[in-house]
């Protein structure tokens, strides 16, 4: 029996296919990997005055990044969204902040530690609120509907997707964990962070990659935020990446080493595309 529901079946066969790609966020590197985005954007929408906040520019951050970086864009962001073919996956993160009286700086680093699981209960509850939602007729009543009808029932049904319903299903849980840094290594990350994204270049055509993971560099220049979001780096972009994920394996262990972070900062000096030009 024919029903108005066809293209939902075909969403419900490519939905898997489309989150393991990270559609919303494609990126790149230096050399090969995938692809890349490179934006640079207001880093306030509107400034606070009063008892009003500011209201900062959060457009390129995905629902992941904004669940650990929502409140406002820091001189400092790195963002981790591993493979889906991963185990354990576990989507993670880290910036540097100035403490509530401005007068140190902290390293924070955020990690979610149910991703794959409640990432598929949401799905399966995504699922079951659109097929509730679903006018489903047979095609027999379709056929007898007015024109005008019909359409307004396409429309509804085209709206009842099942993404529609997975970010109010889903319940992440969000280990947060906080340590002291100096400001020399804050100003050394920050600086390179800033040269780095500014020097980033592209080269040659990059190959169709179906899975791998996606980082995210993000900082804060004068009244701009600047974002590079790369899927599966390679030559410098990789080295960066790597050095931002040592850090935050480091922290979770509790081994912070700032003297060995800032000795790596220093060798990425002789790397092209990265160096201490601004």
């Amino acid at each position: 029996m024919k029903r108005v529901f066809i293209v939902f079946f075909l969403w419900n066969y490519f939905i898997p296919f489309a989150f393991s790609q990270n559609v919303d966020h494609i990126s790149g590197d230096n050399y090969l990997g995938g692809h890349f985005l490179k934006r640079v954007e207001y880093n306030l929408i509107s400034r606070g005055f009063g008892s009003f906040p500011s209201i900062y520019n959060l457009k390129s951050k995905n629902d992941v990044e904004k669940l650990f970086f929502g409140d406002f864009n820091a001189p400092v962001e790195f963002f981790y969204n591993p493979s889906s073919e991963v185990e354990p996956c576990i989507p993670s993160g880290c910036r540097i902040v100035r403490d509530s009286l401005n007068i140190s700086c902290i390293l924070e680093v955020k990690y979610i530690t149910n991703y794959r699981e409640a990432s598929k209960e949401a799905y399966e509850k995504a699922k079951e609120n659109r097929n509730r939602h679903l006018i489903d007729l047979p095609a027999k009543v379709l056929d007898s509907l007015p024109r005008d009808v019909f359409n307004r029932i396409w429309d509804y049904n085209s709206k009842q997707t099942v993404s529609m319903y997975y970010e109010k299903s889903i319940r992440f849980n969000v280990d947060i964990r906080s340590f002291p840094v100096s400001d020399q290594f804050a100003e050394k990350l920050y600086k390179k962070m800033v040269s780095f994204i500014c020097n980033f270049k592209a080269k040659g055509v990059p190959p169709t990659i179906l899975d791998g993971y996606l980082v995210t560099f993000r900082t804060v220049v004068e009244d701009e935020v600047w974002s590079l979001n790369i899927h599966i780096p390679q030559g410098n972009a990789l080295k960066m990446a790597d050095l931002c994920r040592e850090i935050i394996t480091d922290a979770k262990a509790d081994k912070l080493n700032e003297q060995k972070y800032m000795t790596i900062l220093d060798t990425l000096d002789s790397y092209e595309g990265i160096s201490n030009k601004q």
